[in-house]
């Protein structure tokens, strides 16, 4: 988990920092008692490495016990040995305080921070009206001890906010890929779901919706909007002759040379086996114009494959007041008429 890696590199640091501070108070020949808290952490801090090993319930009771310590034994023994407010608790404070609010969430966190806020508020009211119980250092003493714990403070609170700011891109830069994955996984179902897995037109439920959202819109119902529908000639004989494979590639030729021809926003979609069906905007003229590009594409295809292909196409116009089966019988009727006079042809049945 990423908290368990933030906390790993907390309790890292805060064995570094206690190294560094150790040593440094004894080159500033500081009274080795003022070690104590850093050793002790020092402990608590392998204490919780080892610990980051075991099962998760108990690695979250070791976080939370390791930060009970540092606020109710590190503070108060730094506050006390160190020199109270002239020393750099303050600083220790803001670093576990952004250590708690990353790491807990709901009461742990509240606990936590009430905890903080209660014992710091107390050492500063306690210093307050009995300054005699904090030691106090040489003025010497405490500015090497300062000019050394500074820059490993902002050091700290730069290396644990870098952790978070790194953990925090990096899960950003995972939700990105993640919504780029599921939009293309979105799209495919879609796909799935909107286009015909042989030919990918439109399949018959797109069409089916789509004329239906027209007939019920009463604006565009007004325009010259035509449905077709298509049937290839002689299919199940091309089937029955050179086998389905053959069959299968007329009709994925046919689909993409008529993709070409009607053109979004009409609608060009598989009715099902060898049929197809059209949903066209346009006037009479235009209409007739794709119709005969049609007929002539399949034809040309068939010469391609060395086969006799041609298609029959039943058109009709959408009426005022015309529902989804008036519209489709109609078209159906012009398909069965272009069938029954030679094929290779569309009948339009106004």
């Amino acid at each position: 988990m990423l908290e368990d890696k933030i906390f790993n590199s907390i309790v890292k640091t805060g064995i570094v920092l206690s190294a560094i501070c150790i040593i440094g108070n004894i080159i500033f020949k500081f009274p080795l008692i003022i070690n104590t808290k850093w050793i002790f952490l020092i402990i608590m801090c392998f204490f919780a490495l080892y610990y980051e090993t075991k099962e998760p319930p108990k690695k979250e009771h070791v976080k939370f016990l390791f930060f009970i310590f540092i606020i109710l034994f590190f503070i108060p023994v730094g506050w006390f040995d160190s020199g109270g407010t002239a020393n750099n608790t303050i600083a220790y404070v803001f670093i576990i305080l952004i250590c708690i609010t990353y790491l807990f969430n709901s009461k742990k966190r509240i606990i936590l921070i009430i905890m903080l806020i209660g014992v710091f508020t107390g050492l500063y009211i306690f210093e307050h009206f009995r300054p005699d119980l904090i030691n106090s250092h040489p003025s010497d003493s405490q500015f090497w001890d300062r000019l050394l714990q500074i820059p490993l403070t902002l050091y700290a609170s730069y290396y644990l906010i870098k952790q978070f700011a790194n953990a925090y891109t990096t899960e950003k830069k995972k939700q990105e890929e993640y919504s780029i994955k599921l939009k293309e996984a979105n799209y495919k179902l879609h796909n799935l779901a909107t286009s015909d897995s042989l030919t990918h037109v439109n399949n018959r439920r797109i069409f089916d919706e789509y004329l239906q959202a027209l007939i019920s819109d009463q604006e565009i119902s007004s325009s010259s909007i035509y449905v077709a529908l298509l049937d290839l000639d002689n299919f199940k004989k091309i089937n029955d002759t050179y086998g389905h494979l053959i069959g299968d590639d007329l009709l994925i030729c046919f689909a993409k040379k008529a993709g070409e021809i009607i053109k979004a926003p009409n609608i060009l979609a598989r009715w099902g086996g060898d049929e197809f069906a059209i949903i066209y905007t346009g006037d009479e003229t235009n209409v007739k114009s794709k119709m005969n590009d049609l007929l002539e594409a399949i034809q040309k295809i068939g010469q391609i494959k060395n086969l006799n292909s041609s298609i029959s196409i039943g058109l009709t116009r959408l009426k005022p007041n015309d529902t989804v089966t008036d519209l489709l019988s109609r078209a159906d009727l012009a398909l069965y008429e272009a069938k029954s006079n030679g094929r290779n042809k569309f009948i339009i049945n106004y």
